[in-house]
């Protein structure tokens, strides 16, 4: 299948085009156009003002010829899309389908790896070498070539009696494989349910066993698809108009017209249009096969392969959580999703950020390291993350031993137990730089007044210790004179 962007460049791109095809069908008519015009040129008058050029000039044959067979391809190419559209999903609802029993599998069996360790890794193991086979031998069933052949997990992989019984069905029997490879794994699914590696209940995997079937539904009617060719006769009645309407049209051309520059283009582009439009509905029409229109089965076997390799990753089976940090209350998670005209409403800016921190592909740029799950930092404790937790101190100075350590920006975030993405650490920094912006703004009227104050306070003090040491004269537990104005001083300095 030709991948392309549309364009201009277009009419230049040869491979998989009916242009060429079109172009040869075309130059017989545009040959008997020429050769009408000269020898009309070199006749005698009573030939060219003959009846048949009179009659042919009124063009009611022609006209009705090409509504006719512009009927006939357009129905054509209307059937040959749906074939095409279909075909190409009923292959991926097949994919989908057969890798959809394959995890489901694979999940089943996630509990028994602690107590069967062996057989889980068997079963798994297998499992993915007859899927891959099988949609492989599924491939080559719709593929209309037998020489074709498709990449497999391993094929070789499996034991010598399942490789000889699939030898002898397609070599000996005669039997479908894809028939035989679905059966084996429904064996396999069976026994392993019979052992305990699948620790489901009956009614969960029969589930398993329906996607299966549906895969394999799929696969008959793509099936279908490859062995119903387009009717015969009407694809016979269409290529004999085809060659009818090649005829007259430079018979139609030349009695109206003597002039080169016009018979031919005239007499080319309703030949060339009708047979281009014709062979685009055969090449869609059977959308299975090696042509460049075709669908690209190497390409779909390769991306089902993948999908089975996901499978059998180490971490496959883990199991997904949240950071104990993170949002619960809808208010909280509301702030990631976008609102459309949210940029006109107040706190836009914010929400924002947020969307942009929540994105799909955020994680994608992000350096785990060690940890699979979260980049490491280790940091002081933060608090909404942007102040210290009131209710947890510090170390002491003895302790030092139990305080965080910086270890570079490289590994993440780490916060007292509590794990914390490069984004959020990114969304801490910010805030403080805005907070110790505001703050630089607003301490220096902050500063000012306290010294207005400071300033009033030193003129005030020493009257009221004055009036009070008069009005304690005779008191024991009044200050003495010299402490007084000691501590007048020291207010003053302040």
């Amino acid at each position: 299948m030709i991948r392309y962007s549309e364009g201009i460049h277009l009419l230049l791109q040869f491979k998989g085009s009916v242009c060429p095809k079109a172009f040869l069908f075309s130059l017989p008519s545009v040959l008997l156009a020429v050769l009408l015009i000269y020898f009309a040129d070199q006749a005698e008058e009573e030939f060219v003002s003959s009846n048949i050029a009179v009659d042919l000039s009124k063009g009611q044959v022609w006209t009705a010829l090409t509504g006719s067979l512009s009927l006939l391809i357009s129905f054509r190419t209307s059937q040959s899309l749906t074939r095409f559209w279909e075909g190409t999903g009923l292959l991926h609802q097949m994919r989908g389908e057969w890798f959809d029993s394959a995890s489901c599998l694979m999940s089943f069996s996630r509990h028994a790896k602690s107590i069967r360790p062996e057989e889980v890794i068997q079963f798994r193991q297998t499992l993915i070498r007859l899927c891959s086979l099988m949609h492989g031998s599924a491939l080559d069933d719709i593929s209309g070539n037998s020489e074709d052949s498709y990449e497999t997990i391993d094929v070789l992989g499996l034991d010598t009696g399942t490789l000889r019984f699939l030898r002898d069905c397609k070599v000996k029997y005669g039997w479908n494989k894809v028939c035989a490879l679905q059966h084996m794994i429904q064996v396999l699914i069976t026994h392993n349910l019979r052992i305990g590696v699948l620790d489901i209940p009956p009614p969960i995997l029969s589930r398993v066993y329906q996607t299966l079937s549906r895969g394999f539904v799929n696969l008959l009617n793509a099936v279908k698809i490859k062995d119903t060719n387009f009717p015969f006769p009407w694809a016979q009645m269409i290529y004999l108009l085809l060659v009818i309407h090649s005829l007259f049209t430079p018979l139609i051309v030349t009695s109206f017209t003597s002039s080169y520059q016009w018979a031919i283009p005239v007499t080319f582009l309703p030949v060339f249009g009708m047979f281009a439009l014709n062979q685009v509905a055969a090449q869609l029409e059977m959308p299975f096969g090696t042509d460049d229109n075709d669908l690209p089965l190497t390409h779909f076997q390769w991306e089902f392969n993948r999908s089975l390799l996901l499978l059998t990753h180490e971490m496959s089976d883990h199991l997904p959580a949240t950071q104990t940090n993170s949002k619960t209350s809808v208010e909280d998670l509301s702030s990631f999703l976008g609102v459309p005209g949210a940029s006109q409403l107040p706190g836009a800016l914010e929400r924002d950020k947020a969307y942009r921190k929540s994105s799909s592909k955020v994680f994608e740029t992000m350096n785990f390291d060690d940890d699979p799950e979260i980049m490491m930092i280790e940091v002081p404790k933060l608090e909404e993350k942007a102040f210290e937790k009131k209710d947890r101190q510090m170390p002491l100075e003895k302790d030092q031993d139990d305080w965080p350590v910086f270890n570079g920006a490289e590994k993440g975030t780490y916060v007292y137990g509590e794990r914390l993405h490069e984004a959020e650490v990114v969304e801490i920094v910010a805030m403080c730089k805005e907070s110790l912006t505001l703050l630089s703004q607003a301490l220096p009227a902050a500063l000012q007044q306290h010294c207005e104050a400071i300033s009033k306070l030193t003129e005030t003090v020493p009257y009221l210790l004055q009036h009070s040491g008069r009005s304690s004269a005779g008191n024991p537990h009044s200050l003495p004179q010299r402490e007084v104005s000691s501590q007048s001083e020291g207010v003053r300095s302040v």
